[in-house]
């Protein structure tokens, strides 16, 4: 049903990146590699210059034409070696990354914001996050981290070393050109018909990275496996495991922390789903059409996320994701990154190959704007781990609701299947609790598992039987 060679088509783009604030050099040309034997295996090894920590990685289409490769720049652009390299004789052979998508300053749509008493901003929410990803996590098992910022943001060069100290394997990258923009066919024109005006543009270029062009700019660094984490996520226990090497012995391909309902932009998705299914009938099996026509807003809460990059680049979800980018219904609708990686998870992979995490102490939390309950908690929850200690459980569960204002209607509710609806508020997402446990939640929406209905309990059950981890 999937495939797991990557598909590449002639839109699909790799990096290609050049800096607008540093000046990279090339140490040896394209020709010059080729001549030095470094070509090997339809890969080619290119190490930049790095300054202040950024990396930089050169543009493909530019070292073609200064030499005569311009019959091997596609091999190339399918080459998953293509890697950036903080040291001119190291190459980079990680096939596993962490990624961030940050912003430095104050939030492109939900502007200044609080941890419900002091004003926070892009930067301190990503230095805590930094600190309880490494503690809990990279410390013990060490792979890449990849901060992502647009080119809309420029931090200062000083932040981003201050940031890095003590942080191995920690790097930051610009996004900018064809990696932060519309996509084809579509003009800023039209933005005053665009639905829910209060989200910036830079916020649905954060729906269409994480939704189609994470995966190919990945590939082209060589990265296999992704876990992607917000900058207002935490992790506040200990992870005793490899979660990337779990994701390979058990032939897991995609993985979440919390379940949701989502509702936002969804119709356009429907259609484009049905219509494409009507003519690739063969591209999920009756049994997963069914959980997915039980409850299509079901998805799976994407603020953190691992993936195998390879199921995205390859069909059915790579030509769907193609019809989802050519509709512009990312911007015009803003049908967003959550529905469409929940989408092509539930319809074309089985549940055994899905792993719900659930043995890990995990935050995200959206601070409200809105004049009544403003410093509120809005959407999203901290959720107990498996195996969590209790005593640390309620130390951190008490720090979550001490930060609010008693006004906040922040609770925990421990009984088993039986989460309150603390603030409804039409289409935001809502996170539903696990099946069958005893989950502790701190949060400010979440629903009871009955509410989705016996089938989609079912269906979350069927993957919690495969992923059990404690």
């Amino acid at each position: 049903m999937t495939s797991s060679s990557p598909h590449t088509d002639e839109n699909t783009p790799v990096p290609s990146r050049n800096g607008t604030n540093s000046t990279f050099k090339i140490f040896l040309l394209l020709t010059s590699l080729a001549m030095a034997g470094l070509v090997r295996n339809k890969s080619i090894y290119i190490n930049v210059e790095s300054i202040n920590g950024v990396m930089k990685t050169p543009n493909i289409e530019n070292l073609a034409a200064i030499s005569d490769f311009g019959a091997m720049r596609d091999e190339l652009l399918l080459s998953d070696s293509i890697i950036p390299s903080e040291s001119q004789n190291h190459v980079v052979k990680n096939t596993d990354v962490i990624v961030y998508l940050a912003q430095f300053g104050h939030h492109s749509s939900y502007g200044q914001q609080t941890d419900g008493v002091n004003e926070i901003t892009g930067t301190s929410k990503l230095n805590h996050s930094l600190t309880t990803l490494y503690k809990n996590y990279v410390d013990d098992f060490p792979c890449d981290v990849i901060v992502f910022y647009s080119e809309d943001d420029s931090p200062d060069p000083e932040l981003l070393q201050e940031l890095k100290k003590g942080r191995p394997r920690l790097r930051f990258e610009q996004l900018e050109g064809q990696w932060w923009s519309l996509p084809p066919g579509l003009s800023m024109s039209t933005r005053r018909s665009w639905k829910l005006p209060g989200f910036s543009v830079g916020y649905r270029h954060m729906i269409r990275w994480y939704s189609k062009l994470i995966w190919s700019y990945l590939h082209g660094l060589g990265y296999t496996h992704v876990m992607r984490i917000d900058d207002d996520s935490y992790i506040y226990s200990t992870i005793k495991y490899n979660l990337f090497e779990y994701m390979r012995d058990h032939n897991k391909r995609y993985a979440f922390r919390q379940p949701c309902t989502d509702s936002v932009g969804i119709g356009h998705l429907n259609d484009l789903m049905d219509e494409f299914l009507k003519d690739n009938p063969n591209a999920t099996t009756p049994e997963l059409l069914e959980h997915y026509h039980q409850d299509r807003k079901l998805g799976f809460y994407n603020n953190w996320f691992m993936a195998d990059i390879s199921f995205f680049l390859s069909p059915p979800g790579s030509t769907f994701l193609d019809i989802v980018d050519r509709s512009h219904i990312m911007y015009t609708q803003r049908t967003n990154d959550l529905l469409i990686q929940s989408t092509l998870a539930r319809l074309f992979l089985q549940p055994k190959e899905i792993q719900w995490f659930q043995d890990f102490t995990y935050q995200h939390v959206t601070i409200s704007r809105r004049n009544i309950e403003s410093g509120c908690p809005s959407v999203g929850a901290l959720t107990r781990g498996e195996g969590t200690d209790l005593l640390q459980w309620r130390m951190i569960s008490e720090r979550f609701n001490s930060s609010f204002d008693p006004a906040c209607d922040v609770r925990i509710t421990a009984r088993k299947n039986a989460c309150t609806i603390l603030h409804p508020s039409g289409e935001m997402p809502r996170l539903v609790c696990p099946p069958n446990s005893t989950y502790d939640c701190v949060g400010a929406e979440m629903c009871a598992m009955e509410s989705l209905g016996l089938k989609e309990g079912h269906y979350l059950n069927e993957i919690v039987q495969c992923s059990k981890t404690w």
